[in-house]
């Protein structure tokens, strides 16, 4: 009877905390676009061009904010890397240095997806990014499908390019 208890107490306190962290990230990604997503046009760290619309005609795009300074992003970026191994990725690193500074950092690091760097954070401001790491997914028609902040799993973000497919 116990272990019921227990278990019931667990489930309550895991709900909480889902509850929570829902709340925390949707208040940290309020400003971000809904619906149609904003143009998104730029050279990426090695200089070829990256167009968000263009790449939406071919499925669901991630757009990932983080930077070299976020603790956060240390640990959601490696997930993102491995995505972007069978999905489209926009990474736009926020005040990172310059873009062979943000390249090093990558290499070092390990982490494959395409960047836009970001040095003054003026993309990233008319996106409406309030905290890093946040992840938008914009859908084939250009419509932004979920916004996330903070910590989220490689598994997780699977799952939210699949619903946007």
């Amino acid at each position: 009877m116990k272990w019921r208890s227990a278990l019931w107490s667990l489930g309550k306190f895991m709900a909480l905390a889902a509850v929570i962290i829902t709340v925390v990230s949707g208040y940290h990604s309020r400003h971000m676009p809904k619906g149609k997503a904003p143009q998104l046009t730029a050279e990426d760290i090695s200089g070829a061009s990256l167009d968000l619309q263009t790449m939406t005609e071919q499925g669901p795009v991630l757009i990932y904010f983080w930077a070299t300074w976020c603790g956060y992003c240390r640990v959601v970026s490696p997930a993102v890397s491995d995505l972007s191994e069978n999905h489209q990725i926009i990474s736009v690193a926020l005040q990172s240095g310059s873009a062979e500074e943000v390249a090093a950092y990558q290499r070092k690091h390990e982490l494959m997806f395409r960047t836009i760097n970001d040095p003054t954070g003026a993309l990233s401001a008319s996106w409406g990014l309030q905290v890093t790491p946040t992840i938008a997914i914009v859908d084939r028609e250009g419509i932004v499908s979920t916004v996330t902040s903070g910590m989220t799993s490689k598994w997780g973000l699977k799952v939210r390019l699949w619903l946007a497919e």
